[in-house]
């Protein structure tokens, strides 16, 4: 087994089903203990349509506030698709007087590259632009990411569009949806990546996207079957990275690994120590 990188700064899970979750204590706890046990110190919170839009805005300021104080996850993103849903989340924060009830990172998912004419990628930039700007705006400045899946829709517009995600974005998520950690899968996209970032006399900041759905991660991660931490998936990324030899590569700096989601990977990873007895 190749030995796993040292621990890096940023360590994710995507949570689904996150509005059944909000304002039962017991599931809150079980999802909150479980991250601390599996060594993860981000969350990215999906429903949040359903959750603000039906006004739980109490209920998701004690969610965070306690995942931030009394578990330690210091970073709380907002995955939300449209320019209205940024604004909904601007308008959340700025109600929280508590730094640690707001939102620290808002995360933009829209799969241009799949949706076709109704949103490619000059409407994702507009939506992306929103985003980031009310993210800089704010005090203290919130991070402004996003997932990337492919650089499609238009095709042949590779370099354009990663310039103008490293333009927008404090740091990018690439998904490496295999069965095992294949950092060849994620290279071209990460070498027109740091392509556009040496353009702008910058570094960009990648977080490496793992799956803990069936028929990509499951069975690595799985105590049931190759039992790999998620330290071992980004490990392994790590050392092809830093043997790998691409146009780009000093431009692109990789800080921790996200996976997903919830309810997939504690079917491979189902249990956790109990911290707070």
């Amino acid at each position: 087994r190749i030995a796993a990188a040292p621990a890096p700064n940023y360590r994710g899970l995507y949570v689904d089903g996150f509005e059944r979750i909000l304002g039962n204590v017991s599931s809150e706890d079980s999802l909150l203990r479980w991250c601390v046990s599996n060594d993860i110190n981000a969350l990215s919170l999906y429903d949040l349509n359903t959750v603000l839009g039906d006004g739980r805005n109490t209920e998701l300021a004690r969610f965070i506030f306690k995942a931030r104080l009394t578990y330690g996850i210091g970073q709380i993103a907002a995955v939300r698709g449209s320019s209205a849903n940024f604004i909904q989340n601007a308008s959340y924060d700025a109600s929280r007087i508590a730094l640690n009830e707001r939102f620290t990172t808002y995360n933009l998912e829209n799969e241009w590259w799949n949706n076709g004419p109704s949103c490619d990628f000059s409407c994702y930039t507009a939506i992306l632009q929103a985003m980031s700007t009310r993210a800089r705006k704010a005090s203290p400045r919130i991070t402004a990411e996003a997932y990337i899946g492919w650089f499609h829709n238009p095709s042949g517009q590779d370099l354009q569009q990663a310039k103008t995600l490293v333009r927008w974005l404090d740091r990018i998520l690439v998904h490496d949806y295999r069965t095992y950690p294949q950092f060849g899968y994620m290279q071209s996209r990460l070498s027109y990546l740091g392509k556009a970032a040496q353009s702008q006399n910058r570094v960009i900041d990648v977080i490496v996207l793992f799956s803990a759905e069936p028929e990509f991660m499951q069975d690595y991660f799985s105590v049931t079957g190759q039992n790999h931490s998620f330290a071992d998936a980004y490990g392994d990324i790590v050392n092809q990275f830093n043997v790998a030899t691409f146009a780009g590569k000093n431009n692109v700096r990789l800080i921790g690994y996200q996976i997903f989601d919830y309810s997939w990977v504690k079917r491979a990873r189902p249990t956790y120590v109990s911290l707070f007895q």
